[in-house]
């Protein structure tokens, strides 16, 4: 085993149990900028370590984007580890991590993408190795040092993936689709985005289409636009896709503002929630989402939303901010009503991206993921729990990219992270200095 602490960074022990020579031990969950003490030895019999080699080691500074990266943490969150993608837009294209972060908000892993587009989803799979959605081109399978042990190609790969029991993928996929719009005033081949969900069998390589869109709704039926659609160029933006607890699918329409659900063989859908034909309606107007992202169905039932896109009181200035929302479907009413919901004092606004995610305990940790007015607000990940308290954030800015909201640092989604990155157990938690 290897133990090694750093009085700030808190105290870890990596042990081996394989037979052999010579031992190959990952030190993983460091920090940049800092001197760690380490000790090297074997387990007696009665469990106890008996260390032989003792020394210490330090860490180099922040690479790539993360040497600009500055941010601002309070509270400690109650996941030993975040993780996150970091996102810059420059003159030179884009530049983007994955970042795992301690309680106290301090980068402990990252791994530079140097592929052109986009990262979408990003997921740590029970082999410890970590699965990511680049746009436009593929699923990847890397160890945590970053070693590839699968790529699969997709043709338009888009916002969403969720691996299956049975050892399929299945993903959001986009197309061009043409259709006579001319009924509506439109063109007599009017070219337009449309998702679909793939399932890939990584084994044979073979993908089905499991749900089409155009099954279920008329493309050419304009009531079945959401009025994010002025010009009908991307009918629904599906940006997420999640398992429900009892079976089937909740999928995220951005466009239509709209969630839904889908049964297990996704040949029926189960309900509408906002948007076109919604089978729910709203009693309190101000519980209606809009350009929401990660619909997830809770294991009471509820719907839990990033709302992107909330309507302030005219009273409060009218405009716009973005808020966390879990929603009361009552279907003897057809209703829908607001059981929680958090946004942060001063109000922030993140229009596009950003993420909820409900945590074991209860708490909800939240990525406002853009800014409207990134130097003045910084992007930020906060944990609330139940009762709507902030018990912790982490403020983040690129000083140099601050300027512009649309090249400002950027995070498409932020979640609980594992336990233990490469077989490593925390003994003792970070301090705040």
């Amino acid at each position: 085993a290897v133990e090694y602490e750093n009085e700030y960074a808190g105290k870890f022990r990596t042990a081996l149990s394989e037979a052999a020579v010579e031992h190959i031990i990952p030190v993983v969950r460091l920090r940049a900028d800092a001197v760690y003490q380490y000790a090297v030895g074997v387990e007696k019999a009665d469990g106890e370590f008996a260390y032989q080699a003792r020394g210490e080691f330090a860490t180099g500074a922040p690479p790539g984007i993360l040497a600009s990266m500055r941010s601002k943490t309070s509270g400690r969150s109650s996941q030993d580890i975040i993780m996150a993608d970091y996102q810059t837009k420059t003159s030179e294209g884009w530049r983007k991590r994955i970042v795992m972060m301690d309680a106290l908000g301090h980068a402990v892993w990252n791994y530079s993408l140097a592929a052109p587009n986009n990262v979408y989803r990003v997921l740590v799979l029970p082999n410890g190795n970590i699965m990511r959605q680049m746009a436009r081109c593929c699923i990847v399978e890397a160890t945590p040092l970053g070693e590839v042990v699968n790529e699969f190609a997709a043709n338009w790969t888009h916002h969403d993936f969720l691996p299956l029991e049975d050892g399929r993928i299945l993903y959001i996929d986009r197309r061009y689709f043409s259709f006579d719009d001319s009924a509506n005033g439109g063109d007599s081949e009017r070219k337009v985005l449309i998702d679909a969900i793939i399932a890939l069998d990584p084994a044979t390589g073979e993908r089905e289409t499991v749900w089409d869109p155009l099954d279920f709704w008329d493309i050419r039926d304009i009531s079945q636009w959401g009025a994010r659609n002025p010009k009908r160029g991307d009918w629904l933006h599906m940006n997420s896709l999640s398992e429900s607890p009892g079976g089937g699918y909740i999928i995220s329409f951005r466009n239509l503002n709209q969630v839904i659900s889908v049964s297990p063989d996704f040949k029926t859908v189960r309900w509408r929630l906002g948007g076109p034909d919604s089978d729910f309606a709203f009693p309190n107007p101000a519980d209606m989402f809009a350009a929401q992202h990660t619909a997830a169905e809770l294991p009471n039932g509820n719907i839990l939303v990033f709302d992107n896109k909330a309507k302030l009181p005219e009273e409060e200035g009218g405009g716009y901010y973005s808020r966390a929302l879990e929603l009361r479907l009552d279907f003897e009413s057809a209703t829908a009503v607001k059981a929680w919901e958090f946004s942060p004092e001063p109000r922030m606004y993140s229009d596009i991206v950003s993420s909820a995610y409900r945590l074991d305990n209860g708490n909800t940790l939240i990525n406002f993921g853009t800014s409207k007015d990134a130097a003045v607000i910084p992007i930020a990940i906060i944990e609330a729990d139940a009762q709507g308290r902030e018990v912790f954030r982490l403020e983040t800015i690129d000083p140099p990219l601050a300027e512009s909201a649309r090249i400002a640092p950027r995070r498409y989604r932020a979640y609980p992270g594992p336990e233990s990155i490469m077989g490593e157990t925390m003994l003792s938690a970070p301090k705040r200095r």
